[in-house]
């Protein structure tokens, strides 16, 4: 356990107040009790550093209160930032210690398990699997034949890697996604649909998250690629022969059709959808339930379904609400003008 004293010195923090208290965990700055750091990076949240009661609070180094604070401050070049560094030693400390494989899990003979990985119960390893140095497959894992788990790399319950899905260092995928499950491939014959099979694989780089419930299908042939750095959150769907470049970040609900390449460094927000062969320049932003059916050049920033430049979304979005009223006064003039005409 770490006084706040402790935990200024740890981050080159300057300290305001009293450092002995024991930290025991983190907290938002309105829900904080005693023993917990918060933060303060928006200053929307300033009237609750008042009256958090949070034994101390990181704000910027430049901060300047205009209430008295009830709790300790630690100045820091970036709160938010910090903080993140913070949760991810906190969280480092309270992985599990153990080592080895559970009794109930299954592991073909093949398989050479590492010393420090964790292979948890009711896991499947298949035959010919590599596993880096300490990877984690929790309970309920499904690892296919031919597959390769790279240095550090976590999986949490009841993820599936189909046959030959190849996952980089330092990953992290939450439960229950599925990688390298056939693509949506079939053939329209006169008697109904012809199923296509799927006989390429998936890879992911390092460094890659992957939130619960996500599934990213195999190529037909070749390869469906996350590159380094990507972040995608949960219920996202990739299909068959997808690439997404580096440190790409794909929100909640997202879908990405056949073919489809997004590159690098570009942020798709909540239930955007991605038409199948189309390219997203990099840098591109799209806000949530943007719905792309054209290439996006660099640099692009849309919205909408169909996607439009964010401006002319947001003028269109406001006339929605003014339609009726603008149809009830066209079809007046349309009358008007047809008396007249009489």
């Amino acid at each position: 356990m770490y006084t706040v004293a402790d935990i200024a010195k740890l981050i080159g923090g300057t300290l305001e107040g009293d450092g002995t208290a024991q930290l025991q965990g983190f907290a938002g700055i309105e829900q904080a009790k005693a023993g917990d750091l918060s933060f303060l990076a928006n200053m929307k949240y300033e009237p609750f550093l008042y009256t958090t009661h949070a034994s101390a609070v990181l704000v910027d180094e430049k901060f300047t209160p205009t209430q008295p604070c009830p709790t300790t401050l630690i100045r820091v070049a970036n709160p938010y930032e910090t903080l993140s560094q913070l949760m991810r030693l906190y969280v480092s400390q309270q992985e599990p210690r153990w080592t080895g494989v559970h009794p109930t899990a299954i592991v073909d003979p093949s398989v050479t398990i590492p010393k420090e990985c964790i292979i948890g119960p009711y896991a499947c390893i298949e035959a010919d699997v590599k596993l880096g140095e300490q990877v984690v497959i929790s309970a309920h894992c499904v690892i296919g034949t031919n597959c390769s788990i790279g240095d550090h790399t976590t999986l949490h319950p009841r993820v599936t890697l189909y046959s030959d899905s190849v996952i980089g260092h330092h990953c992290r995928i939450h439960a229950g996604t599925v990688i390298g499950a056939d693509g949506f491939g079939f053939a329209p014959t006169e008697h109904g649909y012809d199923k296509i099979p799927q006989i390429g694989h998936v890879e992911i780089g390092d460094n890659v998250e992957i939130g619960a419930n996500s599934c990213i299908d195999r190529a037909t042939m070749g390869v469906t690629r996350i590159a380094s750095g990507v972040k995608i959150d949960n219920l996202v769907q990739i299909a068959h022969n997808c690439t997404v470049d580096e440190h790409t970040v794909i929100a909640a609900q997202a879908g990405l059709a056949g073919s489809a390449h997004i590159k690098e460094w570009c942020q798709l927000g909540g239930q955007v959808g991605i038409a199948g062969h189309l390219t997203v320049g990099d840098h591109s932003q799209l806000g949530g339930q943007t719905g792309v059916l054209g290439n996006l050049q660099p640099h692009s920033v849309v919205m909408g379904a169909p996607a439009m430049p964010v401006g002319k979304a947001l003028r269109a979005f406001a006339m929605l609400p003014k339609l009726p009223e603008l149809m009830r006064r066209v079809d007046k003039l349309e009358e008007q003008s047809s008396s007249e005409t009489k």
